[in-house]
């Protein structure tokens, strides 16, 4: 099926309505531009439908809804192993997808999705909200405009404190009823690498033109002991009986063509508060993301840092300048920045602008989890050319 940018609206159905799909689903309600018609989750109820065709039947319920919603547009927001294969079925009826992160089970997994979407027509959107953050797209627009020279390291990760997900109260793993628990712990009993890699490297891809005018060429990761999560265990339940086998902290180091060094933390088992820990430091100054500072040479008091403030204010992207103070009222769960993606999407739809990422972006950001696992296991570099 064919979308036209004159259209006012695009008809749209969601798979997958957990914690995340619920969240989209909200705000997508609050953007006229999306017609919503259904929803597809075996664990939903019609009351949690709320007024939407509820397809809950089984796991294959979603087959059914594409067939006789033939929706335009289709969120997909199930658990991370389904989300290929329900992108696949959609991009074959003809529907576009906006892709809920992420996936990256295994090397080259987006390729079969990518070929068939340009095969039909059909466009994917990598769900991927932190490029939506006021202050990446702010400095995104400082880059480009040369502040912070020529670019040689940057620094950004997923360093968040999931144990109270992934354990219940009682220290069983995966067996928070009705919450990615149950899906999302599996990965860290039977893997080790960086399991969550877009939230920090998706941002640093968009600011430093990764996969247009620059390219990865290696990778090398590394991996602590695994001793948060069985502490935790332990303190809960007085024994260990249960395998975990992702490291606390996964450090994985990029090296692009150019010769720009990327790291990459993955710590979601230590206690902490939450950071994205980013940071971009090139010839002629740095910026600091978790501490909302800067330092420009020779505009800077010396040697000193300054808040961004004034900064993010100067080099505000036009996203912001027309939907931020909406999205700051509407999206308070994430600042804002899910309200912004959404309206960036309904804008390429409508052709008047250009989503900033495509699924060969989304391709990249993931095959850092089966790289790095096959770096730590290998104990050895990945050369990519």
């Amino acid at each position: 099926m064919a979308f036209t940018p004159k259209q006012k609206q695009v008809t749209t159905a969601f798979i997958g309505a957990g914690y995340r799909g619920k969240q989209l689903l909200r705000l997508s309600r609050k953007i006229p531009f999306f017609r919503l018609t259904a929803v597809a989750d075996p664990g939903l109820t019609e009351a949690e439908a709320a007024g939407l065709t509820c397809y809950n039947r089984n796991e294959d319920a979603f087959l059914e809804m594409l067939d006789e919603q033939r929706p335009e547009l289709v969120f997909i927001a199930s658990p991370w192993q389904c989300h290929v294969k329900h992108a696949l079925q959609c991009v074959e009826r003809g529907c576009h997808v906006a892709l809920e992160i992420k996936g990256g089970l295994s090397i080259d997994e987006y390729q079969p999705l990518i070929e068939l979407a340009r095969k039909r027509n059909c466009r994917v959107y990598p769900l991927e909200n932190t490029l939506f953050m006021r202050e990446n797209l702010a400095v995104c627009n400082l880059v480009q405009a040369g502040l912070l020279g020529e670019i040689v390291y940057m620094r950004g990760g997923y360093r968040h404190d999931l144990r109270d997900m992934l354990l219940d109260d009682a220290g069983n793993i995966g067996n928070r009823e009705k919450t990615e628990s149950v899906w999302r712990s599996r990965f860290y009993q039977e893997e080790n690498g960086d399991l969550y890699p877009t939230h920090g490297l998706a941002p640093l891809c968009m600011i430093a033109g990764i996969n247009r005018k620059e390219r990865i060429q290696s990778l090398t990761s590394f991996a602590s002991k695994a001793v948060g999560m069985k502490q935790r265990i332990r303190d809960l339940r007085g024994d260990l009986q249960q395998t975990v086998k992702t490291g606390d902290i996964i450090v994985t180091q990029l090296r692009t063509e150019s010769g720009i060094l990327i790291s990459l933390t993955h710590d979601t088992t230590l206690p902490r508060p939450r950071s994205l820990d980013f940071e971009i430091q090139g010839t002629k100054g740095i910026w600091q993301g978790e501490q909302r500072q800067i330092y420009i040479e020779g505009s800077s008091p010396y040697e000193q840092w300054e808040p961004d403030g004034k900064y993010v204010e100067r080099y505000n992207h036009r996203y912001w300048q027309l939907w931020g103070e909406e999205a700051l009222q509407t999206d308070t769960h994430h600042r804002g920045m899910d309200f912004i993606m959404l309206k960036a999407l309904e804008a390429d739809l409508k052709g008047e602008a250009i989503y900033p990422a495509t699924a060969d972006d989304l391709a990249l950001w993931t095959s850092v989890s089966p790289w790095s696992k096959r770096s730590i296991a290998e104990e050895r570099t990945i050369k990519f050319f």
